[in-house]
């Protein structure tokens, strides 16, 4: 079934939270519900999540404004919560995608989408997550897509359906660009666990021969080059 994530769903709309968390949980994962911000941060500080999906247009912390989600991705990077998250807003327009993004969501969706296009954004964050260096796969992820929303931001003549369909075709070709990434780490890694097979090999070799056998030099340089390089 594949990499499964423990994941918190905050919106103020009980069908919508519901309609989400039946999906996920059929799909495998973990799936608790906060129906506004203070339930969120009470979820927050008693259990440690991978993915917090959050709805942007509900109350805010104080109960007021439509701005909730927002003030949930302050509280998690400021206190350095490390949960990833995808930033659903029901005013169909970029520039609250981009605004999200900014503030350091991994992903957005742009309401009414369609559970499959959730389970995409999930399935492409549970694998930049796959990598050896995730932080840095995942950042570079954010960075591509702040500087892609940045450019739409001053975008013409195209409608936010049309800007949507772009965005999804770029991502693909980031999926693309990032599997490369990964085949690339593998080899790497390979590369490194038979280095160091060679030189454990070369270790053993050497402490069965006397110090005075000209092979020793030998086996010396060839621990001293596969180490340099595990």
């Amino acid at each position: 079934m594949g990499t499964k994530a423990c994941i918190l769903v905050v919106d103020d709309e009980a069908a919508m939270r519901n309609l989400i968390a039946d999906y996920l949980r059929k799909d495998g994962h973990t799936v608790d519900l906060a129906d506004g911000v203070k339930a969120a941060m009470g979820h927050l500080e008693a259990k440690r999540y991978d993915i917090l999906i959050l709805d942007k247009n509900m109350p805010g912390l104080d109960g007021l404004g439509e701005e909730g989600g927002m003030d949930l991705i302050r509280h998690v990077r400021t206190n350095l919560i490390p949960s990833e998250v995808i930033m659903m807003t029901g005013f169909a327009t970029i520039d609250t995608a981009v605004e999200a993004v900014r503030m350091g969501a991994f992903d957005y969706l742009l309401k009414p989408f369609s559970l499959r296009e959730l389970k995409t954004k999930i399935n492409r964050l549970l694998e930049y997550r796959s990598f050896f260096d995730r932080d840095m796969a995942i950042q570079i992820y954010k960075a591509i897509q702040a500087e892609i929303l940045g450019l739409v931001e001053r975008r013409s003549r195209l409608t936010d359906e049309e800007i949507d369909r772009s965005l999804m075709a770029l991502n693909e070709q980031i999926d693309r660009f990032f599997k490369l990434l990964k085949d690339l780490e593998l080899s790497l890694l390979v590369q490194r666990e038979a280095l160091a097979g060679i030189a454990g090999y070369a270790e053993q070799l050497r402490d069965h021969l006397d110090e005075s056998d000209p092979f020793r030099s030998l086996l010396d340089e060839v621990c001293r080059y596969s180490n340099r390089r595990i």
